[in-house]
């Protein structure tokens, strides 16, 4: 029999003003925000300028049997509508806010007309530089989603899925939670509801509507379940989902969420152990000690690892419990 083929995560560090930004669309089309990053993959790994060939950008989009390129090219089209990023330095000169494309323009030269080449916006490219605060994401997982609503939610589910709620009335170890009002949703999503209603249904429907429909195709693609209530007298979607114990420490003397030890102690090894793809025996031993807290100047280097998948340390602990939870 044939040894399957293991295929790598393809992770993007997506800064939260892409995740969180709209791109004009047609209210069924999900392409543009797929592009979005694919170009960000490509962005991250090859810098403001890269050149990209038409199957291997089908590769990262899911469409390898895609045979209307036309699709593609619409998509690069409405990624050349501006984003809005606020309150940053270029050149010198304080930014108070910026309406601009991530991608600046794109070219087809005759001497290669199977390849793309991509330029990233340097005013942009700069805001997202200083700017901190980035969601990781695996393209694999975003290009399944088949509607706009199902991907934008999880983009910013995932978002918040670790850090601390901000509702202090909530316990962060047990339940995550946070809250949108109806024009937040309406500029993540690209739309324009005026009810409540017309977004989110508490009761099942023949036809559900959008976030009863997103919620359903998270669960199906992702196997997280995630819960919407609409408050009323707050006029808020409070979005929330349950964290246990187990899930997120494996002991009681544990400062580390059990999900990230293991890549946090791959990170280790990769730069801080010599020969260290060779040392299964050390890697056993440091998830052990982390998991009893004996390691030296854990929270120094959880902090590094934070910092370097693009995550603030100070929004990832919570003092209260004084331990990470992300």
């Amino acid at each position: 029999m044939a040894k399957q083929k293991l295929v790598p995560a393809k992770v993007i560090r997506k800064h939260n003003s892409l995740t969180d930004g709209y791109i004009p669309k047609r209210p069924k089309q999900v392409l543009p925000d797929k592009l979005l990053n694919a170009l960000y993959y490509k962005f991250e790994r090859e810098g403001e300028v890269f050149r990209i060939t038409l199957p291997e950008l089908k590769h990262l989009l899911g469409l390898e049997k895609e045979r209307n390129d036309r699709r593609i090219y619409e998509a690069i089209q409405i990624l050349q509508s501006p984003i809005m990023i606020r309150n940053f330095e270029y050149q010198g000169q304080k930014i108070e806010w910026i309406s601009a494309p991530f991608v600046s323009r794109v070219i087809r030269w005759k001497s290669s007309v199977n390849e793309f080449e991509f330029h990233i916006d340097p005013i942009v490219l700069e805001a997202v530089k200083q700017k901190g605060g980035y969601t990781p994401l695996d393209i694999h997982i975003c290009n399944r989603f088949r509607t706009k609503f199902g991907l934008k939610l999880y983009e910013m589910l995932h978002r918040y899925s670790n850090l601390p709620n901000n509702r202090a009335d909530v316990n962060s170890q047990k339940i995550g939670v946070v809250v949108k009002s109806l024009q937040e949703l309406n500029n993540l999503f690209g739309t324009d509801y005026t009810s409540p209603s017309k977004l989110f249904s508490p009761k099942t429907l023949k036809y559900p509507p959008p976030l009863n429909r997103a919620l359903e195709e998270i669960k199906k693609i992702t196997g997280e379940v995630y819960y919407c209530y609409y408050d009323k007298s707050s006029k808020l979607f409070i979005f929330s989902w349950e964290r246990t114990k187990k899930e997120i420490y494996p002991t009681p003397e544990c400062i580390i969420p059990t999900k990230s030890i293991e890549p946090f102690v791959k990170w280790y090894m990769e730069h801080f152990v010599d020969n260290a793809h060779h040392h299964q025996s050390y890697f056993t031993k440091m998830v052990q000690k982390i998991q009893a807290n004996k390691m030296g100047y854990l929270e120094r280097y959880y902090q590094l690892y934070l910092l370097d998948l693009g995550k603030e340390p100070q929004e990832c602990f919570d003092p209260r419990i004084n331990k990470f939870i992300c």
